[in-house]
């Protein structure tokens, strides 16, 4: 049967956004790993799969269940090869692999076990397991959340895989030594949090922080993306045959990867300059960020947003736009808002580039358009102050739906501004912000105090709602 095409809506659209820059990712063999949370439903697993024949093949050693690199060997039984050996054995190309696990799997499957067909043999054999085999692709896991709960061990052998780049998975097998292994696995995840046993954040929270991009999915909002999914007519299709692998490969999709596919053909992706790893480190610092894989993760999202877009280096826009990816699990949507203010603001942004600046060296001259505080569409809203303010609150409007997984745009700002803090703040900006509909944290850029001088136990308290 043909696989089944997605349709692409506003509701999936940051799933689509999180799996092209992972694809664009391995390409260049750098895991980027995702989880898709949202109603059971929404399609997340539809839009995963549907990605797997737009990967690009990978080359490894001929017949090599470990799937080895011909350049670099890592398996036990091709690593202490001599160059001279490893070409007579020869190499082959062979589709990036994309392996999934259930939440009723076994440590054996997924990590390794005896491999029974050879235990005739004068020693036994080490038989991969789905991780393994896994290597330079894919490893997909549905209800991951459910898995973290009932198997722990699991998960444990998770941390490990993913906790660096490359990742490491230990196999101890009783009749076989212990052997350590690379791995170089993107993770793909799915989960529904409003099932038990609740969202990862809450079952594993170790494991929440290995994953650089959350999506939190959401449903068609619009009935013509409804109409385009209920076209799909499974009995015709059972009666045709469906489409050949080939032919399927080649469709993959539909129309809704176009983007990818026009990326993949792009040669180098844009370097991080001075300017992007500065700013990274005082939003780090200021927001008192708990894990730095969440600046390293941004880092590279930012930059494959720009290699996506076609750009040839990182500017403001790309880091608003994967800012909800990479912060959706790690700060509330209020602190993401902040955060996104603090990158549209040229005045507190001048700071971290004077920091950045060698000793005696002026700074290298900047278009202001490029910045994310200026020019563009990330740029505030200009105009008469009550245009500004009316722009700024359909951008928060928007933002905050993003952030909200699906919740109306309105509920943040309507239940926020309901609080009696609403009617006046520290940043001077209450009484206008109120006239608005905003708490004050939200002002209009400049109506607030800069986020270095508010008080630490200030920070946020007046724009998050009262219970």
């Amino acid at each position: 049967m043909a696989m089944r095409e997605p349709v692409r809506h506003a509701g999936n659209e940051p799933l689509y956004q999180a799996v092209e820059l992972s694809v664009l990712a391995r390409r260049w063999g750098v895991p980027l790993h995702l989880h898709a949370q949202g109603l059971r439903g929404t399609g997340k697993t539809t839009v995963l799969r549907a990605a797997r024949p737009l990967l690009p093949p990978i080359r490894r050693i001929r017949g090599c269940l470990f799937n080895c690199d011909p350049r670099r060997p890592h398996c036990p039984e091709h690593r202490g090869l001599e160059p001279e050996r490893l070409e007579a054995i020869g190499s082959e190309e062979v589709p990036t692999p994309f392996l999934e696990i259930s939440a009723s799997a076994k440590i054996g499957t997924v990590v390794g076990t005896i491999d029974l067909g050879r235990l005739a043999a004068d020693r036994p054999a080490l038989l991969p397991g789905t991780i393994a085999q896994a290597h330079r692709g894919i490893l997909f896991i549905d209800e991951i959340n459910r898995l973290a709960d009932v198997a722990p061990e699991l998960a444990d052998v998770l941390l490990d895989v993913m906790g660096t780049r490359p990742g490491r998975l230990q196999i101890e097998e009783a009749g076989l030594p212990r052997v350590e292994l690379p791995v170089n696995v993107t993770v793909w995840a799915a989960s529904n949090p409003d099932e038990e046993p609740g969202p990862l954040e809450e079952v594993r929270r170790q494991l929440a922080d290995r994953f650089d991009l959350l999506v939190h999915m959401g449903r068609p909002s619009d009935p013509g993306a409804v109409e385009a999914i209920l076209r799909r007519d499974p009995l015709a299709e059972a009666a045709a045959g469906g489409a050949s692998p080939a032919e399927a490969a080649a469709g993959a999709g539909g129309e809704a990867f176009a983007p990818l596919r026009a990326a993949l053909g792009r040669e180098s992706v844009p370097a991080p300059d001075g300017w992007l790893r500065s700013l990274l480190a005082a939003v780090y610092t200021r927001f008192g960020l708990e894990s730095l894989r969440t600046v390293e993760a941004w880092q590279l999202a930012a930059r494959l947003e720009a290699l996506r877009r076609g750009r040839p280096r990182v500017e403001g826009d790309e880091l608003l736009a994967t800012l909800p990816l990479v912060l959706s699990g790690r700060m509330s949507p209020e602190e993401q808002v902040e955060v996104a203010r603090f990158l549209r603001e040229p005045a507190l942004l001048e700071e971290p580039l004077r920091r950045a600046a060698p000793a005696g060296r002026a700074e290298e001259p900047r278009a202001e358009a490029s910045r994310p505080g200026a020019g563009g569409p990330a740029a505030a809203p200009a105009g008469t102050p009550g245009e500004a303010a009316a722009g700024e609150e359909g951008w928060l409007r928007r933002m905050l739906g993003r952030l909200g997984g699906g919740q109306p745009a309105e509920a943040g700002l309507s239940s926020a501004a309901a609080s009696p803090a609403a009617s006046g703040g520290p940043g001077g900006g209450g009484e206008a912000a109120s006239r608005q509909g905003l708490p004050p944290a939200w002002a209009p850029p400049g109506r607030a105090r800069p986020w270095h001088l508010v008080p630490p136990d200030e920070r946020f308290r007046e724009a998050r709602p009262e219970p």
